[in-house]
């Protein structure tokens, strides 16, 4: 699904990302995780090519992503960004810009359109609140908004920065099931996620960066085994069994 080779990126001569090789392979989630600053983002923003690159190659369903016209790459790819806007918009509105790739000309809404902005809040809980103004929300809640707009787009390839942001505890475990059944239903997934307990229960594959390389690449039982996260975020972390589920624990010390 995703190939890179030799990808080198950044701000003007200033590279964030420096000679990255990775694989991801369709229908699955990968989880990219990190210390603050280690190139997330940048890697995020370079597959929705949002951040020019400076070398190397980027290819998407076997095509280099600089061949996609603009629209066919919004059909194919969504993008959450890391930092959000709250537009003067009701809820609705904004979700139904996930709509724009499918729409031609003159620009008008559908029957479909809006029948898929309404699954797509439905699908996060959100449909209560389609006529409300975006200034009116929490934050979370405007984060469900966003998300419904990713999935109102209805791509097969979904890039998420820090999905699980403004939400509490309960709706980030809701978040994370719908990734699973998001996965499920064939789509891929490269998200974003700070919680490395949720990264381990939740991806096919973590991709652990640090200082701009992929320091790490593999699944969730390698990485355990692989004693990077010690390396990479300098700390000793202890493994607890729940059931058939392995989780980290981070113990304090003052």
């Amino acid at each position: 699904m995703i190939n890179i080779t030799h990808l080198t990126a950044g701000y003007g001569n200033h590279p964030v990302l420096s000679g990255l090789n990775l694989h991801m392979k369709a229908g699955k989630i990968t989880a990219v995780i990190g210390p603050n600053g280690s190139g997330k983002s940048k890697l995020i923003k370079c597959l929705a090519r949002q951040l020019p690159r400076m070398g190397g190659e980027i290819l998407v369903c076997g095509k280099s992503i600089d061949s996609y016209a603009p629209k066919d790459y919004a059909k194919r790819v969504s993008y959450l960004k890391q930092t959000r806007d709250v537009p003067m918009i009701s809820a609705e509105s904004l979700v139904l810009h996930g709509r724009f790739p499918h729409m031609g000309f003159p620009r008008k809404y559908t029957d479909e359109d809006r029948a898929w902005a309404k699954k797509a809040m439905q699908r996060v809980g959100i449909w209560d609140l389609h006529h409300k103004e975006l200034s009116e929300l929490s934050g979370g809640e405007c984060q469900k908004v966003y998300l419904a707009m990713v999935l109102a787009q209805d791509t097969d390839l979904l890039l998420l920065d820090e999905p699980t942001a403004y939400l509490d505890v309960s709706h980030q475990l809701e978040f994370l099931r719908l990734l699973r059944e998001l996965r499920g239903e064939g789509k891929t997934i490269v998200s974003i996620l700070h919680d490395i307990n949720g990264a381990l229960q939740i991806s096919d594959f973590l991709c652990v960066m640090n200082r701009g390389q992929a320091a790490f690449f593999g699944t969730p039982a390698e990485l355990l085994d692989s004693k990077i996260i010690d390396k990479v975020f300098c700390v000793e972390p202890a493994s607890v069994t729940i059931g058939e589920s392995l989780f980290l624990t981070f113990p304090l010390s003052l």
